[in-house]
C-alpha cells in the first residue's frame, strides 16, 4: 500500500534549483533514508511532504486516513505546563475513549434493572473496550516511561516546566511525543541530534519494531545502516532510489559512478569520431549520403550529461616519522572538578600504531581524558607519560585554536607561512573560495569552522593524532574524505566521535569511559558493541552476572593470547628472514673485502672502483638491516 506519493516536485530559491521534477513513493512498512550533500534540499523536501512548505509545481498525495508526524530540526515551540502534561497530549484520543468507557460503566450500573438498556450499554462497552485495547490504551503508562527513559530523560524531568528545557531537550521531547502518538508515517529530520549513543541505540531498536513507515534524514550512517531498508539520494536537484541500507547504497553509488563515467566517455568518443568523419567526408554523392546519415544519427542521439563529482574537502595529515613503542601511558590517573570525581585510578597504555576510539555517555569525561593526554589539563593524581619521539597533534571540538578575530586566509597564512596564492589554493581544498576566505572566523558556520580547523590541523606534522569530535558539522562526503585521510596516516590515533560508522572505519580498539572508570577493549568497535549488547542481555536475562562475566573475560584472554602467539610467530619469522639476509650480505661483504685485498684488482682501476662501491653499498644495507633487526628483537621482547 502506498502511504505517500509525490509527483514532479520542483522548487527553486533563485537562482538555485533545489528540486527538479522529483517523484517518489513511500509504501507501508518502509524505513527510508534520505541522503545528500549539505544544502541539497533534504529539509526542503521533508517540509513539502509534511505540508509545511509548498512546491513551485508538482503534487503530494497522502493516502486517506494516514496520520503523518514530522520532526523538524531546532523545534523552538514552548508550551505551558510540564513535560508530562505535554507528552500526555499524545494520548488525546485514548483519553476520550477512557472517559467514554467510564461513562458507560456508570450507565451500566444505573441500568441494572433495565435489561434492554443494560444489553445495549454492554455491547457498546465491549466494542469500545476492544478498540481501546487495540490502540494501546492499557499500555500508556509503560510506553510513556519507556520512551522518555530511552531518549535520556529521568523520572524527575517529567515534573519540570517546559520553559526550563534547552533547545536540544525540546527536540528530544518533540521526538518522544511523536513516538507516543504513533502516526502511520514519520518524517524525521536529524533525529539523532542531541542524543547520546545509548539513546541512539534505543531509537534504532524502537524504529526497527515500528509498525508504520519512516523517512529519515540523518548524517549518522551507522544509525541508517541499522534502521533503513531503502535509500533516496538527493543530489543536483534530482533523486534516485537504492534498495538496502546505507552501506549497500555506497557500494551501488560507486558502481554507478564508474558506469556513468564510462558511458559518458564512450559516447563522447563516438560523437568526436562521427563528427570528424562528417567533417572530412568527400564530395562524392555516396560520401555526402553517408555524412548526412551520420548527422541524422547524431541529431537523434540522447546526449548523456557529464557526471558531476560532488564537492568535498581534500585532506591529508603530515607525518613526522615513527615514535617509540609506547605512545602514551596513564598510571593511576584521576581528575575531579568542583569536588566531583570524573574518573579515578585510570591505568591504560596506547602503543605505537594503535587506532583507538574513546567512547562513553555524554558527561562521562571523554574530552577531559583527551585534554589530559594532550597536555591541556593536568591530572589531580597519577602520571601521564608520552613516549620518546611522540609528536602529538590535537584537534579541539570547540576550535579554540582558531582566532575569532582573523579570517580563514589570515589563519592559514600565519599557521603555514604561505604566500597569498598558496594559502588561497590550500583553502580551496577545504571548500573556501571567493570572498569566503575574507569572512571573520567569528561569523563562520559550524561546518565552515570545522573545515577550517581541519585545514589548520593538516599543516601540523605529527605521529599521534588526538581528535575530539572531528566529524561535527561535516557532511557525509567530507567525513568520508576524513576517513580516507586517516586510513593513509601511518601513526597512532585516539579519537572521540558520536559517529559510530566513522569509528568502525578508522579504529581497531576501544577505550570506554563510564561511571568514573576507564576500560580498554582490544577489539574493533563493532565487536565492542556486540560484546556490550551481550553483557546487557545477560543482565536482562537475570543470569549469574559474575559467572558470565568471568566467561567473557576468559574468552577475551584466550583470544588475546592467541593473537599474541600469532604476532610472536610472525615476528620470529621476520627475525629469521632478517638474519638469513644479514648472513648472506655479510658473506658477500667478506668476499668483496677479500677481492679488494688482491693485488690484481688494483691493476684495473675501474674494477677496483666498482668493488669499493659495492663494499660501501653492502655496509650501508647491513647498517639498515641491523637497525631493523634490533627493532624487531625489541618488538619480540615486548
Amino acid at each position: 500500500m502506498t502511504m505517500l506519493s509525490a509527483s514532479q516536485l520542483s522548487k527553486s530559491y533563485l537562482p538555485n534549483v533545489v528540486l527538479d521534477a522529483v517523484s517518489l513513493q513511500i509504501h507501508a512498512g518502509e524505513r527510508i533514508g534520505l541522503v545528500g550533500p549539505n544544502g541539497a534540499g533534504k529539509t526542503t523536501l521533508l517540509k513539502i511532504l509534511a505540508g509545511l512548505d509548498s512546491a513551485d509545481s508538482g503534487t503530494v498525495t497522502l493516502a486517506r486516513g494516514t496520520a503523518l508526524g514530522y520532526l523538524e530540526q531546532g523545534t523552538a515551540a514552548v508550551y505551558s505546563g510540564t513535560m508530562e502534561e505535554e507528552l500526555r497530549r499524545a494520548f488525546g484520543s485514548l483519553d476520550e475513549m477512557a472517559a467514554k468507557l467510564r461513562r458507560l460503566e456508570k450507565e451500566m450500573a444505573e441500568a441494572s434493572a433495565e435489561p434492554d438498556r443494560l444489553q445495549a450499554a454492554l455491547e457498546q462497552y465491549g466494542e469500545l473496550e476492544h478498540r481501546f485495547e487495540e490502540a494501546g490504551g492499557y499500555t500508556v503508562e509503560a510506553r510513556l516511561r519507556a520512551v522518555t527513559a530511552g531518549l535520556g530523560f529521568t523520572p524527575d524531568d517529567l515534573k519540570k516546566p517546559l520553559s526550563s528545557f534547552s533547545g536540544g531537550e525540546r527536540t528530544r521531547l518533540r521526538l518522544a511525543r511523536l513516538l507516543l502518538e504513533e502516526p502511520d508515517l514519520l518524517l524525521l529530520d536529524e533525529p539523532t541530534n542531541h542524543l547520546d549513543v545509548s539513546a541512539v541505540e534505543w531509537l534504532e531498536s524502537y524504529l526497527n519494531d515500528w509498525r508504520g513507515s519512516v523517512l529519515i534524514v540523518s548524517h549518522d550512517r551507522y544509525f541508517l545502516d541499522r534502521v533503513i531498508n531503502r535509500v533516496l539520494a538527493l543530489d543536483n536537484a534530482r533523486i534516485k532510489s537504492y534498495p538496502g541500507n546505507y552501506s549497500a547504497f555506497v557500494a551501488q553509488r560507486e558502481l554507478n559512478a564508474v558506469s556513468e563515467e564510462s558511458a559518458y566517455r564512450k559516447q563522447q568518443d563516438y560523437i568526436t569520431k562521427e563528427a570528424a568523419l562528417i567533417r572530412t567526408s568527400g564530395t562524392g554523392e555516396r560520401e555526402k549520403r553517408q555524412a548526412k546519415s551520420r548527422q541524422k544519427k547524431l541529431d537523434k542521439l540522447y546526449i548523456l550529461e557529464k557526471p558531476q563529482s560532488e564537492k568535498t574537502i581534500t585532506l591529508d595529515f603530515g607525518f613526522s616519522g615513527r615514535s617509540g613503542d609506547i605512545a602514551v601511558r596513564l598510571s593511576n590517573v584521576g581528575k575531579s572538578f568542583n569536588k566531583k570525581t570524573v574518573f579515578s585510578a585510570v591505568d591504560a597504555e596506547i602503543r605505537w600504531g594503535d587506532r583507538v576510539a574513546l567512547v562513553g555517555p555524554n558527561g562521562s569525561g571523554k574530552t577531559t581524558l583527551l585534554k589530559l593526554i594532550a597536555g591541556e589539563l593536568e591530572p589531580d593524581q597519577g602520571e601521564i607519560w608520552l613516549g620518546p619521539s611522540v609528536r602529538l597533534v590535537y584537534f579541539d571540538q570547540h576550535q579554540q585554536a582558531l582566532d575569532r578575530d582573523k579570517n580563514p586566509l589570515e589563519e592559514i597564512m600565519d599557521a603555514g607561512e604561505m604566500t597569498l596564492t598558496e594559502a588561497r589554493t590550500y583553502l580551496g581544498r577545504f571548500l573556501f573560495s571567493g570572498e569566503d576566505v575574507f569572512k571573520r572566523n567569528s561569523t563562520l558556520s559550524g561546518g565552515e569552522m570545522s573545515r577550517l580547523a581541519l585545514a589548520k590541523l593538516g599543516l601540523d606534522a605529527g605521529n599521534f593524532l588526538v581528535l575530539d569530535e572531528p566529524t561535527n558539522h561535516l557532511d557525509i562526503r567530507s567525513v568520508e574524505e576524513l576517513e580516507d585521510a586517516l586510513e593513509q596516516f601511518p601513526g597512532t590515533l585516539l579519537v572521540v566521535s558520536h559517529d559510530r560508522y566513522f569509528l568502525s572505519r578508522t579504529t581497531g580498539k576501544v577505550l570506554d569511559v563510564r561511571d568514573g572508570s576507564v576500560r580498554f577493549y582490544k577489539m574493533p568497535y563493532d565487536e565492542y558493541v556486540r560484546e556490550r549488547e551481550q553483557q546487557a542481555e545477560i543482565r536482562r536475562s537475570g543470569q549469574d552476572w559474575e559467572k558470565q562475566q568471568k566467561q567473557v573475560e576468559e574468552k577475551r584472554r584466550r583470544e588475546e593470547e592467541l593473537a599474541r602467539r600469532r604476532q610472536r610467530r610472525r615476528i620470529e619469522q621476520q627475525v629469521h628472514e632478517l638474519e638469513e639476509e644479514i648472513s648472506t650480505l655479510e658473506q658477500r661483504l667478506a668476499d668483496v673485502e677479500h677481492e679488494l685485498s688482491q693485488p690484481a684488482v688494483f691493476d684495473d682501476y675501474r674494477l677496483a672502483r666498482e668493488k669499493a662501491a659495492e663494499m660501501d653499498s653492502l655496509k650501508a644495507k647491513l647498517e639498515e638491516l641491523y637497525a631493523i633487526w634490533d627493532r624487531t628483537l625489541q618488538d619480540l621482547e615486548d
